[in-house]
């Protein structure tokens, strides 16, 4: 098991998929799938979870808010149709917990939820709760809605293409800032409807695995400029700044000819924007601006 990474075992699993949908617009493998809804509509579904001691703290001095798991829980699924130009609109909750939470603790982890949901105007339409022998684990279903003109895929990327991100990267789990992520929803679907990014994913696995996989879906390589990487600590090892994830920010590629007015009309002034890097025709390879190959690293479920 061990052998395979996380992308390897999807590729080979939906290759064995035999039933499709006429329906099904975007196809899994990207940061939601998509189906025709009405009239030029897609609806966007995508799936995340959060366990705990893997995304959280669950216990000890150190543990983690109920309100702030809760949060994560909704702000991930939130960024996964961000990184389509998407809007939320609806999402379904299970949870399984185990003996030793009360009910105060499960009310304030749906507190969190719910607020968070407030926030950005989602329904909470359903959901299951279950008690489970020992371990703790929160599973949300989010679905969202991107009109099919304007949908944003992994894709899109092209050699000359410059790579942009938002927000800072790294130092996500010390800092603290998985639990505290604002979602980049506005500037997703601002991205989207002035048809700015041709590709983008948000960062979630670490910021040079994500880039990569836009790389390999739009079968191009990629000049990372490290230097110019906005950094939340950068006292902090590159490397793992790079490939430690949780960032939630959004990674897309602009064209040459758009950057100047992307960066002359972007409106969101609490969400800094930073020019990263650049897409190279050829092998889907990441190098840094000295054309030293970079090792592919992230987090990867069933490597690390």
């Amino acid at each position: 098991m061990h052998e395979l990474s996380e992308d390897r075992f999807f590729a080979k699993l939906f290759g064995r998929l035999r039933v499709q949908d006429n329906s099904l617009v975007i196809a899994p493998g990207d940061d939601c799938a998509a189906i025709r809804w009405h009239d030029d509509l897609l609806m966007l579904l995508a799936v995340d979870q959060v366990i705990g001691d893997r995304h959280y703290i669950s216990s000890g001095s150190k543990a983690s808010a109920p309100q702030l798991a809760g949060r994560k829980l909704l702000a991930r699924n939130l960024s996964d149709i961000a990184a389509m130009g998407g809007k939320p609109r609806l999402c379904l909750l299970s949870m399984a917990f185990p003996p030793h939470r009360n009910q105060a603790w499960l009310q304030a982890f749906y507190d969190g939820i719910i607020e968070c949901a407030d926030q950005y105007q989602v329904a909470m339409i359903g959901g299951d709760l279950a008690k489970a022998p020992n371990d703790e684990v929160a599973s949300l279903t989010i679905i969202g809605e991107v009109r099919e003109n304007l949908v944003v895929q992994r894709n899109g990327a092209e050699a000359g293409d410059y790579l942009c991100m938002t927000g800072l990267c790294g130092d996500s789990f010390q800092s603290q800032h998985h639990l505290y992520f604002e979602p980049r929803c506005r500037e997703g679907i601002w991205l989207a409807n002035k048809q700015y990014a041709k590709a983008m994913i948000d960062i979630s696995d670490g910021l040079l695995l994500d880039a990569w996989r836009i790389c390999q879906a739009s079968q191009c390589g990629l000049q990372l400029h490290l230097q110019k990487l906005p950094l939340r600590n950068s006292q902090r090892c590159l490397q793992k700044s790079i490939s430690d994830g949780e960032d939630f920010e959004l990674l897309f590629a602009v064209s040459p000819e758009k950057l100047p007015a992307l960066q002359a009309e972007w409106q969101f002034t609490d969400t800094p924007i930073t020019v990263i890097g650049r897409f190279t025709a050829g092998t889907t390879e990441i190098r840094d601006e000295d054309n030293n190959l970079l090792r592919i690293e992230g987090w990867d479920h069933l490597r690390n």
